[in-house]
């Protein structure tokens, strides 16, 4: 029930109470008037007819009664008339009366008593009449009783009239009452309460709205006043606030580190543009998530115990360098990250905050700052060491060939001169790749289809890798984007990478070639340079694979796992330098028993990255 309705009611029911009461009242003092009428009129025409009928009696002759009774005019429909004798007989009636039960003697005497004898209502049949008695006596003789009887037929349809005519005037002035007050509630109350609510449902959903005007220095009136001022000041707030809010949204969306705010139950509340940027994890992918139950590597690595710290106050921050995570889209990355308790205004922890900055740029910079001047080291140690044998060298393969030729044909050549021989064209070809190690050859820079590299490599070890039961399954993507570099040296560079593939299974194996385009947003570029588009070839056996302690070493010089004399550890340190010189880069994913995985990244066009 609406308020107007509810005013309507408190106001119109004490209002029908008091008219009701009214009607009441005047009703009954309606009805009590006309029975005091009746009943003095009852009384005055017994008063009138005991007179004559008393004479009568004294006489003992009722034909008088008759002739008196016509004398009087009354009405047989509206009177009745009965005389009692002295025992309380009917000796005569009259009008209403057409019989009535005898009157015993004790009920006469006591009418003698009586100054104005007795008057009651009575029923005749269904009939109200009023009725009066009164004795009728000669010089204190009891000469019997007068009944006169008056129908109030007429004074109840009279008081019926009336009770009707009241309660359609009452009706009526209630309907009136309830339109006007209605109207009144409705435009006094109703409507402005309704523009308030309007206003503030506005104000609750952050709609602009104009003040509501209320005329009027009533109640009602004055609470708009004060609520267009309440509405002005929270609108004020509301703006202030999102200001601050939007600039403290943009200072965190801005800062270059990472920031994840939870709350008390591990649900993130906040996700920073770059943690979107770096990772390509959207804000409405984790907003109202909890942190460990959308990224789970991150409890598996030792978070949890960190923030569950914070959370609990058992500590204000905390921080981890070189932290290891495999993030769900990017791959493994190393990260710095900086935790610190939030805390409301009353002190206590409502949440926790994670500065989180990316070192893995860092990391393989340095890596291959480190590498550099490590292969620095190794072409300058190469290329003298290069130096040093050569003559020499030169000098035993010329002595050895010499001899050989000395030797003749006719006699049996010693097998020593022949392995003299057979050795030093091996050094001399290790010097020449270590002289190509230390001083690689000018690059002549062309356009190049890295799919139809991959075809040509795999037709020079086509016959070597089916002699060896390997299959062999491609996906050499069509019109890749170009990529400029020298045709040679890629080729050699994926060369080497192939035939360490197939090194890799010596009982046979699948080996996988594939090539795809690479748009920019999905490699994380290196420190200092943008992001560019490039394209990719993934080389892939089920092989030994690569035991995890000499990963970090696969790139080295020297370093190689086929054993002596079966590679030079030249191969993967030159494809890698090749790689780098075109401004490229290689990954290498392996697992023992499972096989390798090289992908081999190069930016379209020649671009750097």
């Amino acid at each position: 029930m609406t308020l107007g309705s509810k005013l309507t009611l408190w106001v119109l029911l004490p209002l029908l109470l008091v008219l009701i009461l009214l009607a009441t009242i005047t009703l009954r003092r309606e009805r009590e008037t006309h029975e005091r009428q009746a009943a003095a009129e009852v009384e005055r025409i017994a008063n009138t007819l005991a007179i004559p009928m008393v004479e009568s009696l004294k006489r003992r002759t009722s034909a008088d009664l008759s002739e008196i009774l016509k004398r009087s005019t009354l009405e047989r429909g509206r009177f009745g008339v009965i005389v009692y004798d002295p025992t309380g007989h009917p000796f005569y009636t009259w009008g209403l009366f057409a019989a009535d039960r005898a009157l015993r003697p004790e009920d006469l005497r006591p009418l003698l008593g009586l100054p104005r004898q007795m008057g009651k209502p009575e029923a005749l049949g269904e009939m109200p009449v009023w009725s009066h008695l009164i004795a009728l006596t000669a010089d204190g003789e009891l000469l019997g009783a007068l009944k006169v009887t008056m129908s109030l037929r007429d004074m109840q349809e009279f008081l019926a009239r009336e009770r009707n005519v009241l309660l359609g005037t009452l009706a009526a002035i209630t309907f009136i009452l309830t339109i006007l007050i209605s109207l009144v509630i409705q435009r006094t109350v109703s409507a402005p309460l309704a523009r308030l609510m309007t206003r503030i449902q506005a104000l609750a959903s952050g709609t602009p709205s104009e003040d509501v005007v209320i005329s009027g220095r009533d109640e009602v009136g004055q609470l708009s006043r004060e609520f267009n001022a309440l509405a002005r000041n929270l609108d004020e707030a509301r703006r202030r606030l999102l200001e601050e809010s939007e600039h403290a949204r943009n200072v965190i969306q801005s800062i270059t580190n990472g920031i994840i705010g939870v709350d008390t139950e591990e649900r993130i509340r906040t996700w920073s543009r770059a943690m979107t940027d770096r990772y390509g994890i959207q804000e409405s992918e984790v907003l109202g998530r909890k942190l460990f139950d959308t990224f789970p590597a991150l409890e598996s690595e030792g978070l949890r115990a960190e923030v569950d710290r914070l959370l609990t106050n058992q500590a204000r921050e905390f921080e981890l360098r070189y932290f290891e995570h495999e993030t769900l889209r990017r791959g493994r990355v190393i990260l710095n990250i900086r935790g610190s308790a939030l805390r409301g205004a009353t002190d206590e922890v409502v949440g926790a905050v994670l500065a989180i900055e990316d070192m893995t740029d860092r990391v393989a910079l340095s890596q291959e700052v480190q590498q550099a001047e490590k292969l620095a080291v190794v072409g300058q140690l190469a290329a003298g060491i290069a130096h040093q044998i050569g003559t020499p060298l030169n000098v035993i393969s010329g002595s050895a060939e010499y001899l050989m030729m000395e030797w003749g044909a006719e006699k049996p050549r010693p097998q020593e001169l022949e392995i003299i021989i057979a050795q030093t064209d091996r050094i001399t070809k290790l010097i020449q790749q270590l002289l190509n190690f230390a001083r690689p050859a000018r690059m002549e820079l062309r356009p190049l289809d890295l799919s139809e590299l991959l075809r040509e490599v795999l037709g020079l070890t086509e016959h070597q890798i089916a002699k060896g039961q390997i299959s062999v399954e491609t996906d050499l993507q069509a019109s890749l984007p170009p990529t400029v570099g020298d045709a040679n040296q890629l080729e050699q560079a994926l060369l080497n990478i192939v035939i360490n593939a197939w090194h890799a299974m010596p009982g046979g194996g699948r080996l996988t070639l594939r090539t795809r385009s690479v748009p920019a947003g999905e490699r994380h570029h290196r420190v200092g340079r943008p992001a560019t588009s490039g394209v990719e070839a993934i080389i892939a056996d089920t092989g030994t694979g690569i035991a995890p302690e000499h990963m970090p070493r696969i790139f080295d010089p020297f370093f190689s796992t086929k054993g002596v004399g079966k590679g030079t550890g030249l191969g993967l340190a030159i494809s890698r330098r090749i790689v780098e010189d075109h401004h490229g880069s290689i990954d290498v994913a392996s697992e023992v028993g499972q096989g390798t995985t090289f992908t081999i990244w190069l930016p379209a066009g020649g671009g750097t990255t």
